[in-house]
């Protein structure tokens, strides 16, 4: 059956019963390498595209998105263990709903100070351009990560923060690299909470019938 063939079977399948798709699909390992294929290409795109090839330093900001991307490449490598053990099942839930929680809000943060220091006061003047560095001054080059992991000393080139929040100029259709975490982010949780669903209702099937 051709990929085209596989795809039709799957969509008329899910039209006919989405519940029952989302259950079945939830218990399979195509789906979680699909999140974690999408998380590492933001990793990726993030060191290779704009730390590499534009020489963008990584705000303190950026690295704790890229910290919270890295989670959620981890959360779905636990559930690619075995993907129908519900405890697996469960710890990479909680870790990949905490991550991209945790990644919109900083994203979220990032793009409140990107647009406080690009803010034009008027036609001719640039605030960020005014206010120099002093715009970039509320990240710190010390990052805090979650339960004190010294990422920063074990992977300095990847997660220690040698540039200001906010002092990127890099935009594409008119969004910010912090709009497009957003977008990243909300789409993980749009995708994330079907197969949520669709993991606590294999679980009633565990649950003895009453008479």
């Amino acid at each position: 059956m051709s990929l085209q063939q596989r795809l039709k079977e799957f969509w008329r399948q899910f039209k006919a019963t989405p519940a029952d798709s989302l259950t079945h699909m939830q218990d399979h390992r195509p789906i979680w390498l699909v999140m974690v294929g999408g998380a590492l290409f933001l990793i990726l795109s993030a060191i290779f595209y704009f730390q590499l090839f534009l020489a963008m330093d990584p705000c303190e900001l950026c690295v704790y998105i890229r910290f919270s991307q890295c989670c959620i490449v981890l959360a779905g490598l636990i559930i690619l263990i075995d993907p129908r053990n519900h405890i697996l099942k469960f710890l990479g839930l909680l870790l990949a709903w905490y991550a991209v929680i945790q990644g919109w809000m900083w994203s979220v943060e990032l793009m409140k100070i990107h647009d406080a220091a690009h803010m034009v006061v008027d036609e001719t003047m640039d605030f960020f351009a005014a206010a120099g560095d002093a715009a970039g001054s509320a990240c710190s080059t010390d990052p805090r990560f979650p339960l004190n992991l010294p990422l920063d000393e074990w992977l300095p080139f990847e997660f220690a923060p040698t540039g200001g929040c906010g002092e990127d100029d890099w935009t594409l259709l008119g969004m910010n690299m912090a709009h497009y975490c957003i977008i990243a982010y909300t789409v993980f949780m749009v995708c994330l909470a079907p197969l949520t669903f669709g993991w606590v209702r294999s679980l009633k099937k565990l649950l003895p019938l009453k008479k």
